[in-house]
């Protein structure tokens, strides 16, 4: 059977730990989020720029492509007509 003080005083221990825990929560964990949330929104910034870069970089090599596929068709109708 469990001592008498434990039953008594064992409400008292689990609230005091329940307090301690919610002011670890209230005081460390909620502006930490704040801290953590500024800093994704930082990296998100910086993410979506490295996209965009690697977007325009992409364009660009397509453009290339096309042109210089234009310039091997013509060069290739040119040489048929000599023909």
């Amino acid at each position: 059977m469990v001592h008498r003080l434990v039953q008594k005083y064992l409400p008292f221990v689990n609230f005091l730990i329940a307090s301690v825990a919610l002011g670890f929560q209230v005081s460390v964990l909620y502006p930490w989020h704040y801290e953590l949330q500024q800093e994704f929104n930082e990296l998100q910034i910086q993410q979506d720029a490295k996209l965009r870069q690697y977007h325009e970089l992409k364009m660009q090599t397509i453009k290339n492509i096309e042109e210089n596929l234009t310039k091997l068709r013509l060069e290739k109708a040119n040489e048929a007509k000599k023909n």
